[in-house]
């Protein structure tokens, strides 16, 4: 491969790499072309990038963006699956994926300037999505925020009546 072709693969991994909320590090020894496309397909799917590189290539891109803790992984085939969104999406396709076919393997991931090992992907990949996190987080202000409305219209009630029973007591007089 020229040079200037391995440049330009190095500085799309490294703005790759730099966009991403998450990237995952898999070795997909044992997948076959349909498997690999069907895996593929997912990950377009859900806008995730996935693409294969040279463990070179990666290691130094990751090197130059201070990410060295990767280095130790790039050993074998090696593909990447970025996501610039929801940084959950990658694991739960990888997780299903693996859970039907025992592949691709996880090497290692990175979620937010956190390392993870292939160990805690099913951890990731069980979380809910991001719009479940945030509608249970309305969820709860809004019954929090119906809490304090029902206590201040009810201390502002109290209020009146004091204030209706005093103006009578002061009109009797």
């Amino acid at each position: 491969m020229p040079k200037m072709e391995k440049a330009k693969i190095v500085k799309e991994l490294k703005e790759k790499l730099n966009r991403s909320k998450s990237f995952f590090l898999t070795d997909f020894t044992g997948l076959n072309v349909q498997e690999m496309t069907d895996l593929r397909k997912e990950f377009k799917a859900k806008k995730v990038d996935y693409l294969v590189s040279k463990n070179t290539l990666i290691e130094l891109a990751t090197k130059e963006l201070n990410l060295n803790a990767i280095a130790h992984y790039l050993k074998g085939p090696t593909g990447m699956a970025f996501s610039y969104d929801d940084p959950i999406v990658p694991a739960k396709v990888l997780y299903d994926f693996n859970k039907r076919l025992n592949k691709p393997r996880v090497k290692v991931f990175w979620v937010e300037g956190n390392v993870y090992k292939e160990g805690e992907l099913g951890q990731l990949a069980k979380l809910p999505s991001r719009e479940i996190l945030y509608s249970q987080i309305v969820g709860s202000l809004d019954s929090v925020i119906g809490n304090l409305v029902g206590s201040l219209d009810g201390v502002f009630r109290e209020f009146i009546g004091t204030v209706e029973a005093l103006n009578k007591t002061k009109n009797n007089n």
